[in-house]
Parts: structure tokens; sequence; C-alpha cells
């Protein structure tokens, strides 16, 4: 229970930091719309042209302006908790932290999931503007919602495997190398720009089997295409992933622990 208020806590506590940030909001809300309404504009023409001997005929006709459009929003949204995480380790501030009753890593998740939570809600709201002014805001409002549940918890399995990336500052002290793979990786099997429907079937197999595919594409593709199969699948999935992250945050923070004990910062 104590370490559940003190969750809370913290969520608030980077909730509240976040929105104090209101400039740095505005900002990554503009750069939100640039990125969307490009990519949209581009996906639009290359179905429209619908060019023979390509996947073109395939695409929905603006379908995957709106997939890309919930992608974006999603890594948008996701803080850099491995550049804390890798600070505190490499300072030695974590020490500090370890005379707390609550895990350092349960304290650091729930701050930054917190933050997460209000750039979510600013990206969302206007993501739904600009669908609105542009006229294709056409979903039910239950679907709407069901993207908001998935992409926050898409939101929080990538929070997690960033929080994995951050923790191997106990080895390699700068994590830089392993956040720039992790993500270069995450944009190719999470489908950020185009769903994992298109990609050659043993490609697409391998997708769906990582925790890539729960961040980002079961969210999109329930924007894309809605139905309670969708849903209840891709709960299913990013629950799994988030139960299996958290143990591997759980082990990695023990073994780092252990070579801090011995080794000092």
């Amino acid at each position: 229970m104590q370490a559940l208020w003190a969750s809370i806590g913290m969520l608030r506590i980077g909730a509240v930091a976040t929105l104090a940030a209101r400039t740095v909001l505005v900002g990554r809300a503009v750069f939100y719309l640039l990125v969307v309404a490009l990519l949209w504009s581009l996906w639009d023409r290359v179905a429209v042209e619908r060019l023979p001997g390509t996947l073109a005929p395939l695409l929905p006709l603006g379908g995957l302006g709106l997939y890309v459009g919930v992608t974006e929003w999603i890594i948008l949204s996701v803080p850099s908790i491995h550049l804390r995480l890798e600070d505190d380790i490499r300072s030695g501030a974590i020490e500090a932290q370890l005379l707390r009753p609550v895990p350092y890593p349960l304290m650091r998740v729930a701050e930054t999931f917190g933050a997460m939570l209000v750039r979510m809600a600013v990206l969302g709201l206007v993501g739904l503007l600009g669908l609105a002014l542009s006229g294709r805001a056409g979903q039910p409002v239950w679907v709407w919602l069901s993207v908001g549940l998935l992409g926050a918890l898409g939101g929080l399995v990538g929070l997690l495997l960033f929080a994995l990336v951050g923790l191997c500052a106990f080895w390699l002290r700068r994590t830089m190398p392993v956040y720039l793979s992790v993500q270069k990786v995450c944009f190719l099997l999470g489908g950020l720009f185009a769903p994992l429907t298109l990609y050659p079937g043993w490609l697409h197999r391998i997708a769906e089997a990582t925790p890539f595919a729960a961040q980002l594409y079961w969210p999109a593709a329930m924007a894309m295409a809605p139905g309670g199969a969708t849903l209840v699948r891709a709960a299913a999935m990013q629950s799994s992933w988030i139960a299996i992250l958290a143990l591997l945050i759980c082990l990695l923070w023990r073994r780092g622990l252990q070579r801090l004990l011995r080794r000092g910062v």
C-alpha cells in the first residue's frame, strides 16, 4: 500500500512538472502537427495513385494518415527516462535513493508515466482538433476512447523499454548507443510509418511477437480498423509485455545494484 501511494504521488509530480513547462508542450504539439500533416499528405498521394505492381492498391484512402497520426502520437509522448536513469547512476545520485522504502525504478517509472500522460492528453487533443477541422474525425467516440486506452498502454510499454535501456548504465555508463539501436528497431518492428500487415509474411510474424508492436502497431491498428476483437487482442498483448518488461526491470535492477555495491559508482 505504501508503494502504491508513493507511486501515485510521483505520478502527480511528473504530471504537474510537465504541465508547468507550457512552452515545451506547445512546441511539441506544433512539431506533432507538422509531422502528421506531411506524412498524411504523402500516404494520401500514394493511396490515390494506386500504382500497379506495388502495395498501393491495398492502402485504405486516408487510413494510413490516421495510422501514422497514432504512432507518432505515442512516440512523441514517451519521455526520455533512460537519460534520467543514466544521470542518476553515473553521478552517484542513485545511492541516496536506495535509502527510500519504495524501489527506485518504480518511483522513476511512475513519475515519468505521469509526464507521459500529460503529453498524450495534449497531443491527443491537438490531433483530434486537427481531424475535426479537416473533416476526417468520423470515428465513434468509443473508438477514440479505445485508442486512448491502448495508446496509454503502448506508451507504458515504450517507457519500460527505455527504462531497461537506462539501467544498462550500470555496465555501459553511456546508454545512447543502446537507445539509438532500440529506437530504430522500434521504428521498424513497431510499424511507425506503415502497418505490419504490409510487411512480408515472415517479418510480419516476427514484428507482432515483439514489444514494439504492442507499443505502436496495435493502438494504431485500432484507429485504422476498429473492432472488439482488435481491442481485446491488443490489450492482451500489451498487458503481457508490460508484465514481462516489469520483470526484466526488476532483474536488471538487482544485478545492477549488486555491481554497484561491489565496485561502486
